[in-house]
């Protein structure tokens, strides 16, 4: 990533701007430590004061979002270890990319339609049958993750009155942004996925962005060959996912 990293201010008046807590989807005992600026290079009194907050909520684990490394050096020093490892991918908007986007949005197997919020519970039970009950999420993290970025999209794909899966994407400044796609397991291998990450590449190409970023498991496979066939480039960085036991 070519963006430069920022240290946070982390005067009072610039906490909730840098950093929030919410609750781990599934586990009433941990809470999520969210890094509003996924870019950024939390201090040792940022982090010290999270874990403060957290422990006063009465939770005994405090877990990390996705952290890029210099973050994870920090946060590291401070009692949190790594729980999960994830690629980071990018994909270039120039000409040719989003000539390419625009036929394959006109060949796409499946049509995609809007993901309304009162739709929150059901992608969540989509989203756990995906990721599964510690790291999917639930209908409050679905609607977190749809304003974690200026503008956004959430689309999906319906199989009857049912959710076959689902896609939000986002964006801001000139970055565009994968954020989740779930597939139920009975519709995987159908198209599901590459229509909805399709649709959201669409809609990111209609706008003046430079890059779109994905980030996936080091071994999703499946998820990694649908990016690379769309034509994202994994970078050298990888993204952390930390934890630390903050029980009294």
């Amino acid at each position: 990533m070519n963006e430069a990293l920022r240290t946070w201010d982390t005067g009072p008046s610039r906490v909730a701007a840098t950093w929030n807590l919410r609750p781990w989807p599934n586990d009433p005992s941990a809470m999520l430590l969210v890094f509003v600026d996924h870019t950024s290079v939390p201090t040792s009194a940022d982090l010290e004061a999270a874990v403060a907050r957290a422990r006063a909520a009465g939770v005994r684990t405090l877990r990390t979002s996705a952290m890029l490394p210099r973050a994870a050096e920090v946060a590291h020093a401070h009692g949190f270890s790594t729980i999960d490892t994830l690629l980071l991918l990018r994909l270039y908007f120039d000409a040719s990319t989003r000539t390419r986007i625009d036929d394959l949005a006109a060949e796409i197997g499946h049509s995609t339609r809007p993901l309304r919020a009162w739709q929150h519970g059901r992608a969540a039970a989509v989203d756990q049958d995906a990721f599964g009950t510690t790291w999917g999420n639930d209908a409050a993290s679905v609607a977190d993750i749809r304003v974690a970025t200026p503008h956004h999209r959430a689309r999906m794909v319906r199989d009857g009155r049912r959710i076959a899966g689902f896609a939000i994407s986002g964006w801001g400044g000139y970055t565009g942004y994968v954020q989740r796609v779930a597939v139920h397991r009975e519709h995987r291998r159908r198209g599901v996925a590459r229509a909805l990450v399709v649709d959201a590449l669409a809609w990111m190409s209609a706008h003046p962005l430079t890059a779109a970023y994905v980030n996936t498991g080091v071994d999703n496979a499946a998820a990694l060959a649908l990016y690379e066939d769309l034509g994202f480039e994994r970078l050298d960085e990888r993204l952390v996912i930390a934890a630390r036991d903050i029980a009294a």
